[in-house]
């Protein structure tokens, strides 16, 4: 048995884990104005995250097609490879997931593919993932690894705080029935958790980041009470003046409140980019 970890590119893993692990990147498409780019070119890259802001520009992601599917597991049977874990992003927001699990069905009679959905994305997704390549490069089989994914899985959460939900009505769904309507207008600033399900959803509405950061705090207290000196959060956003004011406040008030936690920023992903939107900022805790 040659077991291949797969994950796809909302997920956030450090690039020497990503090199030492030997994990594969699923590129998702990204969509402009009909136009589709590959955040793993960086002149994709460079060129979109210059125009987001702009009125004109709207990011969104496209499905995966067949054709990319079939390529990345030709090239994993030819390398001998019999199964492929693949960590994806949360089925509540993208199609991805379904359309992996279709694409499974077809390939079974060649090589087995196990999906594990991470029930968020970024920092989650790629932690999960970097705990599936360390637990294949030390030999563990699909089944004796299942357990302990899921068991992980449940120890880990995301929040999302968005101003407007006009990306996720086009990619995917909110839990609690918010209407498309709503999804677009609903305003200021909005909190949303992944559940213990996976599925997306709104927990409330804020007129103050003040307000809205003390809900915050509440949510991670109870891993904090566990956790202490062992717990990690995570906070992603893109790197502009505005979103560092805005977490700089947020940063201030989680030390003061748990001084242990150690607390580190990522830059979030075009792939992110295109589920949330731009002005989205993302907390992880595990």
């Amino acid at each position: 048995m040659k077991i291949a970890v797969l994950t796809d590119s909302t997920s956030i893993i450090d690039p020497q884990i990503k090199r030492k692990l030997n994990i594969k990147v699923l590129p998702l498409p990204l969509l402009v104005n009909g136009k589709t780019y590959y955040e793993k070119y960086y002149h994709d890259y460079v060129e979109l995250k210059n125009d987001l802001g702009k009125s004109q520009c709207f990011l969104s992601a496209g499905q995966v097609s067949v054709e990319a599917l079939q390529e990345i597991v030709d090239d994993l049977i030819e390398k001998g490879y019999t199964d492929v874990i693949c960590v994806h992003i949360d089925d509540s927001i993208s199609g991805l997931g379904s359309n992996l699990r279709s694409f499974a069905i077809k390939q079974r009679n060649k090589i087995n593919i196990h999906l594990v959905d991470s029930y968020s994305f970024g920092i989650i997704e790629g932690k999960l993932t970097q705990l599936v390549g360390e637990w294949v490069a030390a030999g563990e089989d699909w089944q004796t690894i299942k357990p302990k994914i899921l068991q992980a899985r449940n120890k880990m959460h995301t929040l999302v705080i968005m101003k407007n939900l006009k990306h996720i009505s086009t990619t995917g769904y909110i839990k609690n029935g918010v209407s498309s309507v709503e999804k677009t207008l609903l305003n200021p600033k909005t909190l949303l958790r992944f559940g213990q399900d996976g599925c997306l959803e709104v927990t409330n509405t804020f007129s103050q980041y003040g307000r809205l950061f003390k809900e915050v705090r509440r949510e991670i207290a109870p891993a904090y009470q566990e956790m202490a000196g062992d717990l990690k959060i995570s906070i992603m956003m893109i790197q502009n003046k505005r979103n560092q004011q805005i977490v700089s406040k947020l940063i201030t008030l989680l030390n003061r409140v748990y001084p242990v936690a150690k607390i580190d920023m990522h830059e979030m992903p075009l792939s992110m980019i295109a589920h949330i939107g731009e002005q989205s900022i993302v907390i992880s805790w595990n």
